[in-house]
C-alpha cells in the first residue's frame, strides 16, 4: 500500500480522509499548514502527496514543487471544489465532492503509474 502525505488545513476534511485511506491500509501522515507539510516533506518519503481544496494557489504549488525536489517519484493529487487554476504540478485531479473510495481508486493509480515509470 501506499505512504501517503495528506495536507489540509480543515481538521474535519482531514480526519475523514485519514480515516478513509487508513482503513484502505494505507500509511497516512497528516499537516495541518503549510509549515507542518513542508516539514513532513523533507522528513519523509512518501509515494502521494494529496493537497486538499482549501489550500491556497502559492501554497498548493509550493508544496507540489517542494515534494518534486525532495523525491521526484512522488505523486501529487490535487482535490478542488469548483475549479483548480494552475494544475500543471498536479499529476491527478480529484473533486473534493469524490467518495473515499474514489480517492482510494485514484491514490492507487498514482501509485501505479509510479511504479511504472520506475
Amino acid at each position: 500500500m501506499a505512504r501517503i502525505l495528506l495536507i489540509g488545513y480543515e481538521d474535519g476534511w482531514l480526519e475523514d480522509r485519514r480515516g478513509g485511506l487508513r482503513a484502505a491500509g494505507h500509511t497516512v501522515s497528516c499537516a495541518h499548514s503549510l509549515e507542518q507539510g513542508l516539514r513532513s516533506i523533507q522528513s519523509g518519503r512518501f509515494d502521494v502527496l494529496v493537497l486538499g481544496h482549501a489550500i491556497p494557489l502559492a501554497q498548493r504549488n509550493r508544496l507540489a514543487q517542494a515534494a518534486k525536489r525532495a523525491n521526484p517519484s512522488t505523486r501529487v493529487l490535487i482535490l478542488y471544489s469548483a475549479s483548480v487554476e494552475h494544475a500543471e504540478l498536479a499529476d491527478a485531479l480529484v473533486d473534493n465532492t469524490a467518495t473515499t473510495e474514489d480517492l482510494h481508486r485514484a491514490v492507487e493509480y498514482l501509485v501505479d503509474m509510479r511504479l511504472r515509470s520506475g
